[in-house]
């Protein structure tokens, strides 16, 4: 036979009848291999052991065998049992029959195989050493993110990924194909899929780990009936339903997705408890109060994590709020000319919301309350500290690649180190919803003039929960990080602007727009996804230590960041509204759920309003030193008592409410004189209320603390304001 056996001959022998002596034709292909006569001869004898161990197999067809070979005498081979007796030659004859291609293997058959030695074996005309070269160079230019050992993984699973599909050219690479590689064949697998792209196999850009696979389309609502196992009898009207609500209200696929299953557990219920019901029109209240203990016990059994004191109250509130809502929507859809729920609906909503104050709900929702309230206290303490680290692990990341510039190390250390900063500074200082900032691109950073000619800058937030977008201003803060964001990503790419990609929305169930996402080229020339930002941020929390107050790790979540953003604006004087309007929230009463004032803000506000209030009644200068004028004149009309360190000046008779906590009054005129005693107290009490903040004591107890430092540094100012004169006649009156 000519040194050009064709491929497709030898792919037909594979499902030919295995009789006789079928390697043959295979033993021709082998002598157009680039090898030695000495090397021939090795593996036709090989081939031919081979040969021998195929005949005792099952199967029809040479492939049939093949694979039998592969799951019961090739593990043991490569384990180094029972191998034909030819020392290192003992796999020539598994190789001769992938490289002629008259068997395909299976991806257990590489793991222990050097197939990237077979190549050069190949005859000229193959096509398979210029693919592999082909990939090679395909992988030097698409995926230089990588590093070397990566490639080269990828390089060497392509190579094996045309031997198992049977292909001779990449371009027959399928997105299946890649799907289908093994967990434990993954590395390079990322690799491999930025090469294909950049050879123009696949028209989308590269995409990373199980992205490719968890990829499944959007259900439509009688698909969504089915998944959720909603009875026969209700699958109708349930997505009848389902269809109209995204029609007429909202078509947001996860919002309808998570109403398909609160009604779905309602009407399994209904088949189970009440089969004699066929209608949701039969449906009364009894039935939903009913409803209400089943769910209760199985949002137990539903609950992703355990929380102390909680019993899955209110997850059963959400099932049976979406309930409500479904009733109240046919109720009312019912009435209209035409329409298709005529017939479904009962004669009045079921259950109402004020009929659920008294069945528990509000003591699970006071618990979550507090725990919220906690987490944000804890956050507030901790977050400054995680932002500093994160920081700090920045500066010292740009530092290390500053001083070894060609370290592929030092580089992806700092671009770890950077988006670890970049993402909870993003969050924290704008107040993203994480899928908000995950969908933004650098068309959303809008520039703006003032009339004046200068000129400012709003970000664009595309609509998300409630369907409605909105913009907010970029401050300083927002700007530096957005700024570094997009100088990170194009030096990641090396180009002059950032480039666009696709991303998979995965609570839509899509593919968006291809655009040129803020939030890409981390590790690989891709979108993040939500998972990987929320795992960054966990990892932050437990490398910072941050801490709960009871010492338990503080895990740091997307909509921590929301909060604190809340909170703290909040706590700055920004009015409601204008925080209602940068969270894009419904209404104010939702950032009061959000936000919290801290007990320290408390107390200052309070005594903002209190001073506020005397600077009224008796003017603005009502707290100044007295000159000495006025000191004579005051001292003729009222008796002053020495206090010791002061004096008072309220009249004699009269009930003081302050008992012995003087300093902080505005009748008390400290002495120049009890200047030393004032700044030794003010010493003091500095260091206890330091150690109180170290020691982590009651909110209440160190708002204590700071005011009496805050009446012992007043007492101290007024003292020292004193001139000598006033401050003879103040210590010639206490003599």
């Amino acid at each position: 036979m000519s040194p050009a056996v064709n491929a497709p001959d030898l792919a037909r022998l594979a499902e030919r009848s295995y009789e006789g002596e079928p390697l043959a034709e295979v033993g021709e292909a082998v002598r157009a291999f680039r090898l030695s006569a000495t090397k021939q001869n090795l593996m036709l004898r090989a081939l031919r052991d081979l040969d021998a161990r195929l005949g005792d197999l099952e199967g029809t067809t040479l492939q049939e065998r093949w694979r039998c070979f592969e799951a019961q005498v090739w593990p043991r081979w490569q384990a180094g049992e029972d191998r034909p007796p030819l020392g290192e030659h003992w796999a020539w004859g598994a190789a001769a029959l992938v490289l002629s291609r008259a068997v395909r293997p299976d991806w257990p058959f590489f793991r222990r195989v050097r197939s990237a030695q077979w190549i050069p074996w190949l005859p000229e005309d193959d096509p398979m050493p210029a693919e592999r070269a082909r990939l090679g160079l395909a992988l030097a230019e698409g995926a230089g993110w990588a590093g070397e050992q990566t490639r080269e993984a990828g390089r060497a699973l392509g190579t094996q990924m045309l031997w198992i599909r049977g292909y001779r050219a990449l371009e027959q690479v399928a997105e299946a194909d890649l799907a289908a590689v093994p967990y434990e064949r993954g590395a390079g697998l990322d690799a491999l899929d930025a090469a294909l792209c950049h050879l123009g196999v696949f028209d989308r850009t590269p995409r990373k780990g199980t992205s490719r696979k968890r990829r499944g389309g959007r259900l439509s609502p009688e698909q969504m009936a089915v998944r959720s196992q909603v009875p026969e009898r209700f699958r109708a009207v349930h997505a009848l339903y389902l269809r109209t609500y995204g029609e007429r209200i909202s078509d947001v696929y996860s919002t309808r997705n998570r109403k398909s299953g609160s009604l779905a557990h309602f009407w399994r219920f209904l088949d189970t408890c009440h089969p004699e019901l066929r209608s949701p029109a039969e449906v009364r209240r009894a039935h939903v109060l009913a409803f209400i203990e089943h769910a209760r016990g199985l949002a137990e059994r539903h609950q992703r994590r355990r929380v102390e004191g909680e019993d899955g109250r209110m997850t059963a509130y959400a099932w049976i709020l979406d309930v409500r809502g479904f009733f109240a929507d046919v109720c009312g859809w019912a009435t209209e000319e035409g329409s298709p729920f005529v017939g479904m609906a009962p004669p009045a909503v079921p259950v109402e919301r004020f009929e659920l104050r008294n069945m528990g709900f509000e003591q699970g929702r006071r618990r979550q309350a507090k725990r919220m309230t906690a987490t944000v206290l804890d956050l507030e303490r901790e977050m400054p500290k995680v932002r500093a680290h994160l920081a700090r692990g920045w500066q010292a990341a740009e530092e290390a690649l500053a001083a070894e510039p060609e370290s592929e190390r030092a580089r992806r250390d700092e671009r770890d180190r950077f988006w670890d900063w970049a993402l909870l500074e993003l969050l924290v200082q704008s107040g993203l919803r994480i899928e908000e900032a995950c969908e933004l691109t650098t068309l959303d950073v809008l520039r703006r003039r003032h009339r004046d000619g200068r000129a400012y800058y709003m970000l664009h937030i595309k609509p998300s929960k409630y369907d409605r977008a909105r913009v907010i201003p970029i401050g300083d803060g927002l700007g530096r990080v957005i700024a570094e964001i997009i100088r990170h990503v194009k030096g990641f790419y090396g180009t002059e602007e950032v480039p666009a990609c696709d991303r998979w929305d995965r609570h839509e169930k899509r593919d968006q727009a291809r655009a040129p996402y803020l939030l890409q080229g981390a590790r690989h020339p891709s979108a993040l996804a939500e998972s990987s930002v929320r795992d960054r941020l966990a990892r932050c929390g437990r490398e910072a230590g941050a801490r709960h107050s009871d010492g338990t790790p503080l895990a740091i979540r997307p909509h921590d960041c929301r909060r604190i953003f809340a909170s703290e604006h909040l706590n700055n004087d920004t009015p409601i509204h204008v925080i209602q309007a940068l969270l894009g929230h419904a209404s104010p009463d939702t950032v009061m759920v959000y936000a919290k004032i801290y007990p320290t803000r408390l107390v200052e506000a309070y005594r903002k309003t209190v001073r506020a209030t005397y600077t009224d009644f008796h003017g603005p200068e009502a707290l100044r030193a007295p000159t000495l004028e006025e000191w004579r004149t005051f001292e003729q009309s009222c008796e002053l008592r020495d206090m010791g360190t002061h004096l008072c000046a309220l009249p004699t008779g009269e009930h003081c409410p302050k008992g012995l906590v003087c300093l902080g009054c505005s009748h008390a005129q400290p002495k120049k004189s009890a200047a030393p005693v004032f700044r030794r107290m003010l010493q003091s009490h500095s260091r206890a209320l330091e150690t109180a903040s170290a020691n982590g004591e009651p909110a209440g107890q160190i708002a204590a603390r700071e005011l009496e430092v805050t009446r012992i540094r007043g007492a101290l100012d007024r003292a020292e304001q004193l001139s000598d004169d006033v401050a003879t006649a103040i210590e010639a009156a206490a003599a």
